[in-house]
Protein backbone atom coordinates (compact mmCIF):
# COMPACT_ATOMS: atom_id res chain seq x y z
CA UNK A 1 0.00 0.00 0.00
CA UNK A 2 2.96 1.91 0.95
CA UNK A 3 5.06 1.54 -2.01
CA UNK A 4 1.82 2.20 -4.62
CA UNK A 5 1.10 5.56 -2.22
CA UNK A 6 5.04 6.42 -3.28
CA UNK A 7 4.86 5.19 -7.18
CA UNK A 8 1.39 6.98 -7.53
CA UNK A 9 3.36 10.05 -6.13
CA UNK A 10 6.27 10.38 -8.59
CA UNK A 11 4.08 9.58 -11.46
CA UNK A 12 2.12 12.75 -10.35
CA UNK A 13 5.02 14.62 -10.30
CA UNK A 14 6.53 13.17 -13.31
CA UNK A 15 3.25 13.95 -15.20
CA UNK A 16 3.24 17.50 -13.72
CA UNK A 17 6.66 18.64 -14.41
CA UNK A 18 6.62 17.24 -18.38
CA UNK A 19 3.41 19.08 -18.75
CA UNK A 20 5.39 22.30 -17.64
CA UNK A 21 8.24 21.27 -20.23
CA UNK A 22 6.29 20.43 -22.89
CA UNK A 23 3.81 23.68 -22.49
CA UNK A 24 7.28 25.94 -22.21
CA UNK A 25 8.28 24.49 -25.44
CA UNK A 26 5.23 25.12 -27.44
CA UNK A 27 5.23 28.93 -25.66
CA UNK A 28 8.37 29.41 -27.20
CA UNK A 29 7.38 27.83 -30.77
CA UNK A 30 5.00 30.74 -30.72
CA UNK A 31 8.18 33.29 -30.22
CA UNK A 32 10.21 31.74 -32.86
CA UNK A 33 7.21 32.35 -35.23
CA UNK A 34 7.88 35.08 -37.93
CA UNK A 35 5.04 37.96 -38.01
CA UNK A 36 4.68 40.23 -41.10
CA UNK A 37 2.08 42.53 -41.57
CA UNK A 38 0.90 41.22 -45.19
CA UNK A 39 -1.36 43.71 -45.99
CA UNK A 40 -4.18 46.53 -45.11
CA UNK A 41 -8.00 46.63 -46.15
CA UNK A 42 -10.84 48.81 -45.69
CA UNK A 43 -8.62 51.76 -44.21
CA UNK A 44 -10.93 54.81 -43.40
CA UNK A 45 -10.26 58.19 -41.62
CA UNK A 46 -12.97 59.83 -40.71
CA UNK A 47 -14.82 57.59 -42.80
CA UNK A 48 -13.41 58.28 -45.78
CA UNK A 49 -10.65 56.01 -47.60
CA UNK A 50 -7.35 56.63 -46.37
CA UNK A 51 -6.10 56.18 -50.32
CA UNK A 52 -8.10 60.06 -50.34
CA UNK A 53 -5.61 61.30 -48.33
CA UNK A 54 -2.16 59.66 -50.50
CA UNK A 55 -0.02 61.86 -52.78
CA UNK A 56 1.40 60.22 -55.81
CA UNK A 57 4.57 60.56 -53.52
CA UNK A 58 3.30 58.38 -51.22
CA UNK A 59 2.89 61.17 -48.50
CA UNK A 60 0.21 62.36 -47.12
CA UNK A 61 -1.88 65.26 -48.97
CA UNK A 62 -2.60 68.09 -47.11
CA UNK A 63 -5.73 69.73 -49.25
CA UNK A 64 -7.27 66.55 -48.99
CA UNK A 65 -7.81 67.35 -44.99
CA UNK A 66 -10.33 70.02 -45.74
CA UNK A 67 -12.92 67.12 -45.60
CA UNK A 68 -12.06 66.35 -42.30
CA UNK A 69 -13.67 69.62 -41.29
CA UNK A 70 -16.71 67.75 -39.65
CA UNK A 71 -14.49 65.86 -36.70
CA UNK A 72 -13.94 69.77 -35.15
CA UNK A 73 -17.64 69.51 -34.73
CA UNK A 74 -18.63 65.68 -34.17
CA UNK A 75 -15.39 65.93 -32.12
CA UNK A 76 -14.84 61.94 -33.36
CA UNK A 77 -12.04 61.16 -36.16
CA UNK A 78 -11.87 57.33 -36.47
CA UNK A 79 -9.17 55.30 -37.83
CA UNK A 80 -10.31 51.75 -38.70
CA UNK A 81 -8.94 48.67 -40.83
CA UNK A 82 -8.01 45.63 -40.98
CA UNK A 83 -4.12 44.29 -40.62
CA UNK A 84 -4.04 40.90 -42.62
CA UNK A 85 -1.04 39.42 -40.17
CA UNK A 86 1.33 36.54 -41.98
CA UNK A 87 3.05 33.88 -39.71
CA UNK A 88 5.25 31.56 -40.44
CA UNK A 89 7.06 28.81 -38.72
CA UNK A 90 10.88 28.28 -39.55
CA UNK A 91 11.55 26.12 -36.86
CA UNK A 92 11.25 22.06 -37.15
CA UNK A 93 8.47 22.52 -34.75
CA UNK A 94 5.41 22.18 -35.02
CA UNK A 95 3.43 25.93 -33.82
CA UNK A 96 -0.48 25.67 -32.75
CA UNK A 97 -2.38 29.21 -31.97
CA UNK A 98 -5.98 28.92 -31.03
CA UNK A 99 -6.21 32.88 -30.18
CA UNK A 100 -4.64 36.13 -30.62
CA UNK A 101 -4.77 39.27 -28.19
CA UNK A 102 -3.79 42.20 -30.57
CA UNK A 103 -3.02 46.15 -29.28
CA UNK A 104 -2.22 48.88 -31.53
CA UNK A 105 -0.45 51.69 -29.70
CA UNK A 106 -0.07 55.24 -30.50
CA UNK A 107 2.91 57.45 -28.66
CA UNK A 108 3.61 54.49 -26.07
CA UNK A 109 -0.43 54.44 -25.06
CA UNK A 110 -3.16 51.90 -26.02
CA UNK A 111 -5.09 53.10 -28.75
CA UNK A 112 -6.95 49.29 -29.46
CA UNK A 113 -7.46 46.02 -28.05
CA UNK A 114 -8.67 43.52 -30.07
CA UNK A 115 -8.91 39.56 -29.90
CA UNK A 116 -9.29 36.79 -32.60
CA UNK A 117 -10.37 32.87 -32.28
CA UNK A 118 -8.45 31.25 -34.49
CA UNK A 119 -7.05 27.63 -34.89
CA UNK A 120 -3.28 27.58 -36.64
CA UNK A 121 -1.57 24.81 -36.48
CA UNK A 122 1.61 25.40 -38.44
CA UNK A 123 4.53 22.82 -39.41
CA UNK A 124 7.83 24.24 -40.57
CA UNK A 125 7.67 26.28 -43.27
CA UNK A 126 4.02 26.50 -43.45
CA UNK A 127 2.27 29.95 -43.02
CA UNK A 128 -1.35 31.38 -42.57
CA UNK A 129 -2.50 34.91 -42.78
CA UNK A 130 -4.78 36.17 -40.00
CA UNK A 131 -7.06 39.34 -40.35
CA UNK A 132 -7.32 41.59 -37.35
CA UNK A 133 -9.97 44.36 -37.46
CA UNK A 134 -9.37 47.56 -35.57
CA UNK A 135 -11.44 50.89 -34.97
CA UNK A 136 -10.38 53.57 -32.64
CA UNK A 137 -10.98 57.63 -32.33
CA UNK A 138 -7.91 59.71 -32.67
CA UNK A 139 -10.19 62.71 -32.55
CA UNK A 140 -8.11 63.34 -29.13
CA UNK A 141 -4.58 63.04 -29.89
CA UNK A 142 -5.38 64.77 -32.95
CA UNK A 143 -6.94 67.81 -31.67
CA UNK A 144 -3.97 68.07 -28.81
CA UNK A 145 -1.06 68.51 -31.66
CA UNK A 146 -3.39 70.04 -34.42
CA UNK A 147 -5.01 67.81 -36.55
CA UNK A 148 -2.79 68.56 -39.81
CA UNK A 149 0.34 68.05 -38.19
CA UNK A 150 -0.46 65.39 -35.67
CA UNK A 151 -1.73 62.92 -39.15
CA UNK A 152 1.10 64.80 -41.10
CA UNK A 153 3.41 63.20 -38.71
CA UNK A 154 1.75 60.08 -38.08
CA UNK A 155 1.91 58.79 -41.29
CA UNK A 156 4.60 59.84 -42.72
CA UNK A 157 6.48 58.25 -39.26
CA UNK A 158 7.98 61.24 -37.99
CA UNK A 159 6.85 61.20 -34.87
CA UNK A 160 8.91 59.75 -31.82
CA UNK A 161 6.53 57.10 -31.23
CA UNK A 162 3.82 55.96 -34.31
CA UNK A 163 1.49 53.40 -34.88
CA UNK A 164 2.53 50.31 -33.42
CA UNK A 165 1.40 46.74 -33.90
CA UNK A 166 1.20 44.24 -30.96
CA UNK A 167 0.19 40.24 -30.59
CA UNK A 168 -0.11 38.20 -27.57
CA UNK A 169 -0.73 34.29 -29.04
CA UNK A 170 -2.19 31.47 -26.87
CA UNK A 171 -2.51 28.07 -27.26
CA UNK A 172 -4.97 25.95 -25.58
CA UNK A 173 -4.18 23.44 -22.46
CA UNK A 174 -6.83 21.67 -20.98
CA UNK A 175 -9.56 23.57 -21.90
CA UNK A 176 -8.05 26.73 -21.06
CA UNK A 177 -5.48 29.85 -23.03
CA UNK A 178 -2.20 29.74 -21.77
CA UNK A 179 -0.87 33.21 -23.70
CA UNK A 180 2.95 34.03 -24.20
CA UNK A 181 3.93 36.24 -21.55
CA UNK A 182 4.57 39.56 -23.23
CA UNK A 183 3.54 41.13 -26.64
CA UNK A 184 5.71 40.47 -29.29
CA UNK A 185 6.42 43.48 -31.34
CA UNK A 186 5.22 43.05 -34.89
CA UNK A 187 5.60 46.56 -36.42
CA UNK A 188 7.25 49.76 -35.01
CA UNK A 189 5.91 52.57 -36.69
CA UNK A 190 2.51 50.95 -39.12
CA UNK A 191 1.34 54.71 -39.56
CA UNK A 192 4.57 54.76 -41.71
CA UNK A 193 3.80 51.95 -43.70
CA UNK A 194 0.28 52.43 -44.38
CA UNK A 195 0.12 53.62 -47.72
CA UNK A 196 2.47 51.43 -49.50
CA UNK A 197 0.61 48.25 -47.33
CA UNK A 198 -2.80 48.94 -49.27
Amino acid sequence: MKRSLILFVVIGVWLCVGCKVNKKAQLQALADCDYQIESLESVKLGGKDIREFQREDGDLKVSALAGLATALFTQELPLEGVVNLRISNPENKRAAFNSFKYIIELNDQALFNGTVERNVSLEQHQQATVPLSFRSDIFAQAKQRGIQQFLTELFSGKTADGLRLKIKPSLRIANQNIYYPSYITVDENLGKRIFELL
